[in-house]
């Protein structure tokens, strides 16, 4: 009984390990320079609440540029699902991207 609760928790925290350097790549390039370098905010606003958000609005959120209740973010917040992220050459971002950074974000210690 322990052992497949063992290799269950190896997978989940091996899985856990290998999302986060991506979504901190993607947050570091493309993020960090107006949300800050802990998401506590700065040009742009804290990252807490979006942290937070369902996967699926969080996802809209990245694609159209809409906040948790569908109004539009204040420029100069990019459109990032016409531009892409950095190194992505203008594609819409991917959904393990956007999965990836949503839960590198819920790493964040927010203040």
């Amino acid at each position: 009984m322990k052992f497949p609760l063992m290799l269950t928790l190896l997978a989940l925290t091996t899985f856990a390990g290998a999302a986060s350097p991506a979504g901190k790549a993607i947050y570091t390039t493309n993020c960090a320079g107006c949300h800050g370098a802990n998401g506590q905010g700065g040009v742009g606003p804290g990252l807490k609440d979006a942290a937070g958000w369902t996967p699926a609005i969080f996802a809209r959120a990245i694609q159209n540029s809409v906040d948790d209740n569908n109004k539009p973010f204040k420029a100069p917040m990019p459109h990032w699902g016409k531009s892409g992220f950095a190194g992505d050459h203008g594609k819409a971002p991917t959904p393990a991207e956007i999965k990836s950074l949503q839960g590198y974000l819920k790493t964040l210690k927010f203040k």
